[in-house]
Parts: C-alpha cells; sequence; structure tokens
C-alpha cells in the first residue's frame, strides 16, 4: 500500500478557481498534471505506484472568502465520492474566522468524511501562533484530526520574484516561519494532542532545529511562550517526503524518525515528487519497517484511515 498525503485537486466544475491562480502557482510549466481531470490523476496514480491520495484543495483557495472555502469543499467531496477507495478528502477553511473555520472542519469531517484539513503557513501574513485562532485549533484537537501545512503567501516576496525564488526559497522558509511559530508561540504546548503535517520535508526546518535549540538554551527566545525546549514539541511534528533529495531525506528520517514521514509528491505541480514511492526506496539506511511505515503505516495511523 502507497498512501500520498501531499497532493491537490480542484475539480472540473470549479472552472474559475482552476483558471485564477492568481501567481499562486509559479509558471505555467509549474501545472505539470491535471488539477481537475480525475481519469488523468487516477491513471497518473497506477502508473506511479500510489494507491491513495489525500487530497487538499489548491492553496489559493485556503483562507479566501468563507462561502467559497465551503463551496470548493463540496464540490470537492461530490468529485471524489465515486473514488473513495483511491481518494479521501482533507478540508479547506478560512483561518482568518476561526471560529467559521471550526465549523467548516467540523462539518467537513462529519458530514462530508473528510480526514483533515489543509491550512496555510500564515494567514494573510499573521503567524499561526495568534491567540485569534484559539477556537481552530481547539476544534482540531477536538475532532482528533491532523492539519496538513502548506506555503503561500510567502515572506519576503519583493525579494523573491526572480528565478522562482518565491517557491524554491520562499516555500521552505515560510514553512519553517510556521512551525517555529507553532512551537516558541506555544501552540503544540498548549494542545499537546494537535497533529501538524508539514509539507516538502518540514522545509529548512530539519536544518534549523540546532539553531533554535542552542538560543533557547542560551535564554535567547526572550518572548517564547513555553517551559520546555523547543526540540521537545519538534518531535510533535509530521512530514512529508518531498525534499527532492536523498541525502536531505535520508537525514530527515534520521532527524525525526521513520514513524513521522510519509509519500508526499505534491501533484500536480511540476515542482512535485513523481515517484515518492521511489524516493523512499533509495533511503540507504531504513529499515524495510521503516519503509512501510512511510509508504502507508504513518498516514493510516495519523489520519484514521479505514484500510
Amino acid at each position: 500500500m502507497r498512501i500520498d498525503v501531499h497532493a491537490h485537486f480542484l475539480p472540473e466544475s470549479l472552472e474559475d478557481q482552476i483558471r485564477n491562480r492568481g501567481g499562486a502557482a509559479g509558471p505555467a510549466a509549474n501545472m505539470r498534471d491535471s488539477l481537475s481531470n480525475l481519469d488523468i490523476r487516477l491513471a497518473d496514480m497506477t502508473e506511479r505506484g500510489i494507491d491513495i491520495e489525500l487530497i487538499s484543495p489548491a492553496p489559493w483557495t485556503i483562507n479566501s472568502d468563507p462561502a467559497n472555502v465551503t463551496l470548493v469543499n463540496n464540490e470537492i467531496a461530490k468529485a471524489i465520492a465515486p473514488h473513495s477507495d483511491r481518494l479521501i478528502g482533507l478540508a479547506g477553511v478560512s483561518m482568518q474566522e476561526p471560529e467559521q473555520a471550526a465549523r467548516e472542519l467540523e462539518r467537513c469531517v462529519k458530514d462530508l468524511g473528510f480526514r483533515g484539513c489543509e491550512i496555510l503557513t500564515n494567514v494573510h501574513s499573521e503567524n499561526l501562533h495568534e491567540r485569534k485562532f484559539a477556537p481552530f485549533y481547539k476544534k482540531l484537537a477536538e475532532l482528533d484530526v491532523p492539519a496538513f501545512v502548506h506555503p503561500a503567501n510567502v515572506l519576503g516576496a519583493d525579494r523573491l520574484k526572480p528565478f522562482f525564488l518565491n517557491n524554491l526559497i520562499g516555500n521552505p522558509t515560510d514553512t519553517a516561519v510556521a512551525a517555529a511559530s507553532l512551537i516558541f508561540g506555544g501552540v503544540l504546548a498548549e494542545l499537546p494532542t494537535l497533529k501538524f503535517v508539514l509539507a516538502h520535508g518540514g522545509g529548512t526546518c530539519p536544518l534549523l532545529r540546532g539553531r533554535w535549540e542552542h538560543a533557547w538554551e542560551l535564554h535567547l527566545v526572550e518572548d517564547a511562550m513555553i517551559t520546555r525546549p523547543p526540540s521537545e514539541y519538534f518531535r510533535k511534528l509530521y512530514f512529508d517526503t518531498l525534499t527532492h533529495s536523498t541525502q536531505a531525506l535520508n537525514s530527515l528520517v534520521e532527524q525525526v524518525g521513520a514513524d513521522r514521514v510519509m509519500l508526499g509528491s505534491d501533484y500536480p505541480f511540476g515542482m512535485g515528487d513523481f515517484t515518492p514511492p521511489a524516493s523512499v526506496a533509495a533511503l540507504p539506511h531504513a529499515s524495510d519497517a521503516d519503509k512501510d511505515l512511510m509508504f502507508s503505516g504513518n498516514a493510516i495511523r495519523l489520519f484514521n484511515l479505514d484500510i
């Protein structure tokens, strides 16, 4: 069994949403496969060795108007219903309205059968630790479902316009800001059962965790809202495999453990991994049992899949 936890989808019924990318997906060449054609998607999954996709809405629809987010969720649920053996939904939410986001998450989980949600690394430039988001996090903990954290609206955008740097550097950097905010901002301390899955192998987080720990030990993070070292909260996070580097993925697995890593393709984007099972299979130090966890075991456990 191979389960991909990082894939995006908008059904053909949402024609305006598909066209209106707002620059978020980068150049046209970055839409390598089909965002909306399920026949193509299912054929690609079979060819690439993916049995099940946990599909998130396209990132540019997240944190949009709540009515629009509800429409996207409903249309996704309708489109994937005939393929429930292979496609499982993750809800979009509008975190700028936290109480409404909590209600929409509950509706999607209880009424539509979704197994979690997608959130962005920031909410219209506000970091994820802001107290205003507490109602949403409490609902996330109450429902005991994961949040898949995907970068968008990245920091330093003006300096990252050349060379596709908004994606190449901005995306992994904004993911690190999100993780640090969840850790130092006390979100994981206050609600320790929360489950966050970081896209793109956690971005730059694995390289920065030692730096965070050093600053903590020297009492340099004066406004931190935690009483224990950041490493204790870092180990609560989960990661996908999308690193584009065997060495980087191997390092991630050695740092966080095979039980914290799951397949991620970023389908249908060109910046994705077209064969994530092969990326895991190539790891030089992972045992067969470790690889099985990353192939599917972790996703089944974390998303409480009926498989």
